[in-house]
């Protein structure tokens, strides 16, 4: 059966550009509409085409799609748990596809859902680019992006200060005496990593203190990533009393090399991680990290896709903010002095 993305790659399009066409909006140019017409009759998909974009006219599916990069997890389940039942509060149902860590497997997923003739998407990716993302805006489908935001896109993107999150943990550690903080970074590729690297720099530079490069490592947000960073942190020989682990899976490899390395927390090393996912709890000593607020972005995304659904003024929180929950990780090097 012939794909939407088979039709985007003889036509040199998007498939964001094929799904308009298919839809018949407006917003297609010219020349491109008639490649996309080209590619759908010499592949053979113009009469499943044109049955949906008929039924696309005709009536909503009440169906909303949503797109993530996996399903294990907490984070994931709760964004996924809370985007079901506020939507089907309100009538709706979710079809939902897990794109993994690819920009060819979250492209195979929107072209799944478009396939299946949902009503507006929810997206979360780091994957797809900018530009293919304000293409797929340029549709008539309504979108919503969670944990990101493009300039171009700022009304259809609920996103938290990651930037703040990373500033707050960094001066709280500070404020506690502590001045050769280690960060171990998630993947620089990603946006919200940058942004919470970005802010355990400037907070360094408020306090006047020299950003370091052998304080800091890459990891990948996942317990091993943390430890493995945490490896090479320790090979460096470089002074440190305190671990700044930009999410709470790398804190947790971050603690399980420490302990193992003879250090204890936090009487040695201070750990602070961030997210504030349900076992950090449950650390030995409990975990202080920074209280995503997942639940709140969910809530504010359903409300936006709703405003868009209903063609109404989007009013809603574009940017929340993240809290500092101090637990028993961190020890007050002030209190020695």
């Amino acid at each position: 059966m012939t794909t939407i993305r088979e039709v985007s790659e003889l036509a040199g399009v998007s498939q964001a550009t094929v799904s308009r066409v298919i839809n018949g909006t407006n917003r297609v140019s010219h020349d491109k509409k008639l490649n996309v017409e080209k590619a759908i009759s010499q592949l053979g998909y113009r009469t499943r085409s044109r049955t949906l974009m008929h039924a696309s006219k005709t009536a909503r599916a009440g169906c909303v799609g949503i797109v993530v990069p996996e399903l294990g997890g907490p984070f994931y389940s709760s964004i996924l748990n809370t985007i079901d039942t506020q939507l089907r509060r309100l009538g709706y149902h979710v079809l939902i596809s897990a794109g993994a860590n690819t920009e060819e497997g979250q492209k195979e997923s929107l072209e799944f859902l478009l396939n299946h003739r949902v009503d507006a998407l929810i997206l979360h990716t780091h994957q797809l680019s900018d530009d293919y993302l304000i293409d797929l805006q340029e549709s008539e489908l309504p979108i919503v992006i969670i944990n990101r935001f493009i300039q171009e896109m700022n009304t259809s993107c609920i996103n938290i200060d990651n930037e703040q999150g990373g500033k707050l943990v960094t001066e709280y550690l500070l404020k506690m005496g502590h001045e050769n903080i280690v960060f171990v970074a998630g993947p620089l590729d990603k946006e919200d990593a940058r942004a919470r690297l970005q802010g355990y720099r400037n907070a360094l530079v408020d306090a006047g203190i020299a950003y370091d490069d052998t304080l800091v490592a890459e990891a990948a947000f996942t317990e091993e990533s943390g430890a493995s960073a945490m490896r090479k942190v320790l090979k460096r020989k470089v002074p440190f009393t305190a671990v700044f682990a930009s999410n709470d899976y790398m804190a947790l490899g971050v603690r399980e090399v420490l302990v193992e390395s003879g250090y204890s927390i936090p009487e040695q090393v201070s750990l602070v991680g961030f997210d504030d996912i349900d076992f950090a709890r449950y650390f030995t000593p409990k975990l202080t990290t920074v209280n995503y607020p997942i639940e709140q972005m969910c809530l504010e995304a359903v409300q936006l896709i709703i405003q868009k659904l209903n063609k109404k003024n989007c009013d809603v929180n574009f940017k929340l903010s993240p809290s500092l929950r101090v637990r028993n990780s961190v020890k007050n090097l002030n209190a020695y002095r």
